[in-house]
């Protein structure tokens, strides 16, 4: 079980996003249940904000949409709703110190990636698909076959950009639905070793369904992106802006633990 709390604002957020639902649950947590919540933060863990655009890919049905809202507004529909057009979410989250403000795009399935910037502008207008910071490849546990899919998508990305430095996290999800037989098989023990060995980046199983480590695939996520960033300084925000961080960041940690290794939304 996760050892991180998220946190919830309101939040500008765009396309088919509910306001009225996220003000009614502004301060409800989502993820672990034995985290605790009698200690205080003394001092405020960010001094910067940086902004990270992330990008969730997978073929159609094996729930990267439903991680999103798990995650961010902590829901899940029983029902499939394919995704049939880019939805944007823009959570703020602090790991290990540091205050991000994500933009999480949520794509149908694309039938390839682009090669060039012609092609993303002729085919996959306005979905940033080569300029993202990060990229997080979704497959159902429960039907390897739809890990072809996202092992095809990686090679044609390290065919179109240069990925040295661009953090990508292998998800995969309906952990409730993988059965014993399936999880002692040759199959799965193949695409973790792959995944782990060979792609070398990180790699989180999860349930949307339950809420089973939603919230610990964001922060592998924002730790593969600190990595990412070495010591490269964070851009330094305005002294107006730097205060309202402050005071923020204050509120969300007066009653909870802090670690390099905790996650907020908020």
């Amino acid at each position: 079980m996760d050892n991180c709390v998220a946190w919830k604002k309101e939040e500008k957020v765009y396309l088919d996003l509910d306001l009225d639902y996220l003000e009614r649950r502004v301060g409800d947590t989502i993820g672990d249940e034995n985290v605790d919540s009698g200690s205080k933060e003394e001092d405020s863990p960010a001094d910067s904000l940086d902004r990270v655009k992330v990008i969730f890919l997978g073929a159609p049905g094996v729930g990267k949409s439903s991680i999103i809202r798990q995650f961010v507004w902590n829901e899940f529909f029983e029902d499939y709703r394919p995704t049939e057009r880019r939805e944007t979410f823009y959570p703020s989250v602090v790991h290990a110190d540091r205050l991000y403000e994500l933009k999480i795009t949520d794509l149908p399935t694309i039938p390839y990636f682009p090669v060039s910037t012609h092609l993303e502008w002729t085919d996959f207008r306005y979905y940033g698909l080569r300029s993202a910071t990060a990229y997080v490849l979704v497959f159902d546990l429960s039907n390897q076959d739809t890990f072809q899919y996202i092992r095809t998508l990686r090679e044609q990305m390290y065919e179109a950009r240069d990925m040295r430095g661009v953090p990508l996290l292998v998800v995969g999800n309906k952990q409730d639905k993988l059965s014993a037989v399936v999880a002692s098989g040759a199959r799965y023990r193949d695409i973790v070793n792959l995944v782990r060995k060979h792609w070398r980046c990180g790699y989180v199983e999860c349930s949307a369904r339950f809420n089973c480590r939603v919230v610990q695939v964001f922060r592998e996520l924002m730790k593969s992106i600190q990595a990412a960033e070495g010591t490269t300084p964070s851009p330094t925000p305005t002294a107006s802006h730097h205060h309202h961080q402050q005071q923020q960041l204050r509120s969300a940690h007066t009653s909870r633990d802090s670690s390099d290794d905790k996650c907020f939304i908020i």
